[in-house]
């Protein structure tokens, strides 16, 4: 099993952030590797080269840069890709940036020219909406067409609908943008962002099973959680192909990682109504 979406801390972040604590809970729920993301700059200054030392040499983790708002993007996005990530974790709301504004336009044709993954935090986070609307991600898709990105959350509980809305608009110019399955499966303590089976449902009939990537999003969620949604993914009835697909194939794949395949699905997940 290969999963996205674990945030990396220092010790005097996050005691159950750290390096460790995810390695042992990878072991604990049979999961093979992950992909890390580095500490926001408001978290902890310097977190792309932490991050890079702390995964040095263990093939079991990958990593995935972050950018400072306040910094020119264009150079740190270079910077990330010499440092090996493969992507780049962007939070409009806590980082406190348009999604689609000047700077983050920047960004973007930066991590398009050197072919890193844009993975962004969508829904609802306390900040203002019209910043990180997530159809904005139309946009971006439109004026970046080469750019990878996945949608975690899948937009969360406000606007996964929307989010669907983007990934179906833009299949026919190549089929790289994915939904984040990270966060969903629980009610209560993920109530902005809850889906259920029944959303999970929805996001494979209506994107087909090589769009999805299933993601941690550790620290925050932790053991006993990460079990429970593994556990009701494992319920979903869906094939088998499709589960291992959910579970680390298609993440393979948007890395290139083991087949060597390129990152863009051929062909239409779905077949569209509209052709």
């Amino acid at each position: 099993m290969f999963v996205n979406h674990a945030h990396l801390m220092p010790a005097s972040l996050r005691g159950d952030g750290t390096r460790d604590a995810l390695l042992k809970l990878m072991d604990s729920c049979g999961i093979d590797q992950a992909v890390c993301f580095a500490p926001f700059s408001y978290q902890y200054g310097g977190g792309c080269d932490w991050l890079a030392s702390e995964i040095a040499g263990d093939d079991r983790l990958y990593g995935y840069g972050t950018l400072d708002p306040s910094l020119d993007p264009v150079d740190q996005v270079r910077k990330i890709r010499d440092l090996g990530f493969k992507g780049i974790k962007l939070h409009p709301p806590a980082q406190k940036f348009e999604i689609f504004g000047e700077w983050s336009r920047k960004a973007y044709g930066a991590m398009e020219e050197h072919g890193l993954v844009a993975d962004f935090h969508l829904g609802v986070h306390w900040h203002r909406l019209r910043d990180y609307n997530p159809l904005l991600c139309d946009e971006i898709a439109w004026h970046f067409p080469d750019l990878k990105m996945v949608y975690e959350h899948v937009g969360g509980w406000h606007y996964y609908r929307q989010v669907l809305a983007v990934i179906t608009n833009n299949m026919t110019r190549g089929n790289h943008l994915y939904a984040g399955i990270a966060s969903v499966l629980e009610k209560e303590y993920q109530r902005y962002w809850y889906l259920g089976p029944e959303g999970l449902d929805e996001c494979r009939w209506q994107i087909g099973a090589d769009l999805l990537i299933y993601g941690l999003d550790f620290p925050y969620n932790q053991e006993s959680m990460i079990k429970n949604d593994l556990a009701t993914i494992d319920a979903l009835g869906w094939p088998t192909e499709d589960l291992e697909k959910l579970k680390g194939g298609n993440l393979r794949r948007l890395l290139g990682i083991d087949s060597g395949e390129a990152a863009v699905v051929g062909g239409d997940p779905v077949k569209s109504p509209l052709k």
